[in-house]
Parts: C-alpha cells; sequence; structure tokens
C-alpha cells in the first residue's frame, strides 16, 4: 500500500513543497492565538450585527438566537471567525460591499485579514435560485471572516456601511 501511496503522491503532486511546508509550520505556531483573536472579534461584530435594523438575520453559532448555539457550544470554545448576515436583497449587498474599507473582498477564508464574499455569486455561484434558497443563501447574504483588524474599527466600517442601504 505505501508503494501505492507513494506512486500517488509522485504521480499528482499531493505533498507539499519545502516552503509550503515551513509556512504551514510557521503558522501552527501562532494559529491559536490568532483564532482566539478573530473569534472574539466576531463574537462581537455578530452581536452588533444582531442588533443593526437594517440586518436581516445573522448566522453565527456563538449567539444565543442560533438555532444550533446548545449543539456547537457543547463542541466548541466559541463561536468561531466567519459569520454570515442578510441584508435584505443583492443590490443592498453590493451597497455594502462597495462602501467597506477594511475588509477584502474575496472568497478566502482564514487569513489574518478580515474577508467578505457574496456565496450567491462567488461559493456558491453553480447554484440555480431554487438551490440556493434549499440552502438557506439569499440574495442579500453576506459571509465575513474575522481577522486580526480591531473589532471596533470594523464594527465602524460596518456601521458606516450599512448606513449606505
Amino acid at each position: 500500500m505505501a508503494d501505492q501511496i507513494y506512486f500517488i503522491q509522485n504521480a499528482v503532486g499531493a505533498t507539499l513543497g519545502v516552503f509550503d511546508t515551513w509556512l504551514l509550520l510557521r503558522g501552527i505556531k501562532t494559529l491559536g492565538v490568532r483564532m482566539t483573536q478573530s473569534s472574539t472579534s466576531a463574537q462581537k461584530i455578530a452581536a452588533y450585527l444582531d442588533a443593526h435594523p437594517k440586518v436581516l438575520k445573522v448566522l453565527y453559532p456563538g449567539l444565543l438566537s442560533h438555532k444550533g448555539y446548545d449543539i456547537h457550544m457543547s463542541q466548541a470554545k466559541n463561536g468561531g471567525a466567519v459569520l454570515s448576515f442578510d441584508v435584505g436583497s443583492q443590490e443592498n449587498a453590493r451597497t455594502v460591499v462597495e462602501a467597506l474599507d477594511i475588509p477584502v473582498f474575496s472568497v478566502s477564508l482564514g487569513a489574518v485579514e478580515t474577508i467578505i464574499s457574496y456565496p450567491p455569486k462567488m461559493s456558491h455561484a453553480e447554484l440555480d435560485n431554487d438551490a440556493l434558497a434549499n440552502a438557506g443563501i439569499t440574495p442579500g447574504l453576506l459571509r465575513f471572516s474575522v481577522g486580526l483588524e480591531d473589532a471596533d474599527d470594523l464594527i465602524a466600517d460596518l456601521d458606516t456601511a450599512l448606513a449606505q442601504i
């Protein structure tokens, strides 16, 4: 079996290069503190968004109002660093994204910088409208992966952007 695995690794390049391995090892050393910071900020941002009148819904397992809160918190230390929120329409989502200064607009998650994405046209673009609706992905849904920036700076940026809709 080892020979077969080696053949596949060699044939398709399913192993990390030396530099990639070094980056992985370096990143693992600070992963805990980065996740603690991002998760603490995400909790604060989720609470802010949950109380905002222009936000229809916040999806974040760290909120008491989340339907999976009890199960999630029995298995995790916190709600994590990623949340989603619904601003009601594709037009509102575009307005918010264009008005934000801090987050990077990208499909990537888990970076040191905060990233915002628009799932209906990015990560879930292959789904038709019925499949999107069945998955709970609404036209106004934005995904927010919280990085290491100050939570109050991110909230101020979101507040300015949400004021545009």
